[in-house]
């Protein structure tokens, strides 16, 4: 545990560096200047920083200065190494992207970045190289007159331990058939309201949860309702489903999503540990990763993602370097790369944070195993298009897309740069309505519940938004 005392104006910045170094539940704020560990004070004298007993004064500019001193300062007293410094917002390369539309070279770009966030060079590279492909491909999705779609299926097989999604576990789920009928009806009505206003849907992307949780019929008639509406007869670039968990793939969900154009599937094996896989609460095993991607393979699909989580409880270097071989035996055309984060509404965070039952990664190893990665993203012909990081990533590190040059997933560049409107459809989906530099959002009702007992309400405040 680490106490620590400072004026009300300076605990979230002091926190948010606290939290870099320390577990959420061993930071704590105290009033008794007696007995903390660290205080902090911002007086004529400047910014002072008493850290274990030594007095630190800096001259104070801005929070920036008490971000970076507080930052050093524990840097050296725990030695952990942490790539992105102090920046702890999600999108780096959007100030990547904003310093190069002010003509500042890479390597000023570099030396600045460097300096005021104490940002290490090869994530301030992986930044900047983000930012041209997210430049480039912006050229493709931001089209006048065009609308991007998501769809939402709140079920899975299982909850996986980490999850912290709307997800619900489709056997005998009692919401399921409502959910899917009314599913159906919002894809309708959003059909309709793109006709009124002559829109064209640019992408669609079929997410979740994990849309082939439910049985090949009930899949099938979600579908075909979505090509139906938002494909057929359109000028849609990108059809993406999120196949996800292998134990709910079959030849006939595959054939389904081939006869409604499909372009792009995931098929998200996570890890490739089996004793992981059983420890997350996945209802699979490596084995089936390579059986159901190579099935797809054989029946046509050019375009498979591939999902991995770095830092996953138990895991090490050798654990990763299993996956990672098993990735370079697929060959996907996209590989995901998600760093474990701790979220409040997932077991993982009551089982670790709380009951401290599982071990995490070292900084050191987490470090080493997202080099190891991008050194095999690389190898197979992948190069990072898009880039974002989240509070509570285990390592304080970030999730990278990697593709091979043309199959990028567009999707995703529109939801992160946030430059056209997505309509979301299905429970907890988030539509944001963009207008320049406004944007709004509609969420829809999150829990089964109140999407199927209240949905004529959720629809009506829903279409008058969109229509204002």
């Amino acid at each position: 545990m680490i106490t620590i005392n400072c004026d009300e104006k300076l605990r979230y910045h002091a926190y948010h560096i606290l939290t870099l170094y320390y577990s959420i539940s061993d930071v704590v704020f105290s009033e008794d200047e007696e007995v903390v560990d660290i205080s902090i004070d911002l007086d004529g004298k400047g910014l002072c920083i008493n850290f274990f007993g030594a007095e630190h004064v800096y001259e104070f500019m801005d929070m920036n200065t008490l971000r970076r001193e507080l930052f050093l300062l524990l840097r050296e007293k725990t030695g952990k190494i942490l790539p992105w410094g102090i920046l702890i917002g999600i999108r780096p390369s959007k100030i990547v992207l904003k310093y190069i539309h002010e003509g500042l070279t890479r390597e000023e770009i570099v030396t600045k970045m460097k300096d005021e966030f104490l940002a290490m060079e090869e994530k301030i590279s992986l930044a900047y190289e983000v930012a041209l492909r997210e430049r480039d491909l912006l050229m493709k999705v931001d089209k006048e007159n065009s609308v991007d779609i998501y769809v939402g299926m709140p079920f899975c097989p299982s909850r996986c331990l980490y999850c912290s999604f709307a997800s619900n576990v489709y056997q005998g789920n009692r919401y399921k058939d409502d959910y899917l009928r009314l599913l159906q009806v919002e894809i309708k009505m959003i059909s309709e309201y793109l006709e009124r206003h002559h829109l064209e849907v640019g992408n669609v992307y079929f997410g979740g949860g994990t849309p082939t949780a439910v049985n090949d019929e009930e899949f099938e008639e979600v579908m075909k309702a979505i090509f139906e509406n938002f494909i057929r007869g359109r000028e849609t670039v990108e059809f993406t489903v999120e196949a996800g968990r292998v134990d709910s793939i079959d030849e006939k969900k595959l054939e389904t999503m081939k006869r409604y154009e499909v372009t792009r599937i995931s098929i998200n094996p996570q890890t490739m540990s089996d004793a992981t896989l059983r420890l997350i609460n996945r209802n699979h095993d490596s084995r089936m990763v390579r059986e159901k991607f190579l099935l797809a393979r054989d029946m046509g699909f050019n375009n498979i993602n591939m999902d991995i989580i770095l830092g996953l409880p138990g895991e090490v270097v050798k654990d990763v370097l299993y996956t990672l071989d098993g990735l370079r035996e697929l060959s996907p055309e996209n590989i995901t790369v998600h760093g474990l984060t701790l979220k409040r509404a997932s077991r993982l965070y009551e089982d670790f944070v709380l009951n401290k039952k599982y071990d995490l990664p070292s900084q050191a190893d987490m470090n080493l195993m997202y080099s190891l990665t991008d050194a095999m993203a690389r190898d197979i012909g992948l190069v990072p298009y898009y880039m974002y990081r989240q509070k509570n990533m285990v390592g304080n590190l970030e999730n990278v897309g990697y593709s091979k040059e043309g199959f990028e997933n567009l999707y995703n560049i529109t939801m992160i740069e946030e430059v056209k409107t997505i309509i979301a459809l299905g429970a907890d989906g988030v539509s944001k309505k963009v207008n320049g530099k406004k944007i709004e959002r509609f969420a829809n009702f999150k829990g089964l519940n109140d999407y199927t007992e209240r949905f004529q309400e959720m629809m009506e405040n829903k279409l008058n938004f969109l229509e204002d």
